[in-house]
């Protein structure tokens, strides 16, 4: 009877056992199982801010040439009548008496605001008495100054505009009118105007 009750109480103990490492096993797995979690995700982008600045209808930011037909708007001695006393009339061709003007017309369609500047270069080897003027005929001389980087050459980001008014003129030299017709019975004496625009992006 003894060893009956022995082994009911074994079997009683050995139960309590399991049951109690039961309820740790579950607690564990439980605690494995049962967790907050939480996740998020942030994406940002960007586009390369577009270049582009217009003389005219060209694009300087793609080509480095652009119409500058400064002669080919040659005028009569009084500025507003076509030249027609000059073969050919497609100026290529001046004389004394004769001017003309060209627009240079600036754009910045960039997505950024812009500066320029113009610099003008004048050959002029046999002294053709032209003179030139880019501030609305206020001031003439036979060269061209460079028309310098500052706030006011800044154009604003898409569309910013402005014109710069290149002027010309040879004007009647009355009592030197020999050293005009020397140039003209030579024939061969050239006058060569370029103008470089350059428009640099402002920070």
């Amino acid at each position: 009877m003894n060893n009956t009750r022995k082994r009911s109480s074994m079997m009683v103990r050995l139960v309590a056992v399991l049951a109690v490492t039961m309820m740790f096993t579950m607690c564990f797995v439980g605690g494995t199982f049962a967790k907050y979690t939480s996740s998020a995700t942030g994406t940002d982008s960007a586009t390369v801010a577009k270049w582009s600045f217009k003389v005219g209808e060209t694009d300087i930011a793609t080509t480095d040439t652009f119409t500058f037909d400064l002669f080919k708007t040659i005028k009569d001695s009084n500025g507003t009548d076509n030249e027609t006393d000059i073969s050919p009339d497609d100026g290529t061709i001046i004389a004394p008496g004769t001017q003309g003007s060209f627009d240079l017309v600036l754009k910045n369609e960039s997505q950024v605001t812009a500066q320029y500047a113009i610099d003008y270069t004048v050959t002029n080897n046999n002294d053709i008495p032209v003179k030139f003027s880019v501030d609305g005929g206020s001031n003439w001389t036979n060269d061209l100054a460079d028309v310098a980087a500052s706030d006011s050459t800044k154009l604003a980001a898409n569309s910013g505009t402005t014109t710069i008014k290149v002027q010309w003129k040879w004007d009647f030299n009355g009592s030197d009118d020999s050293f005009d017709t020397a140039l003209g019975i030579g024939g061969n004496a050239v006058l060569t105007v370029k103008a470089e625009v350059t428009a640099t992006q402002v920070d």
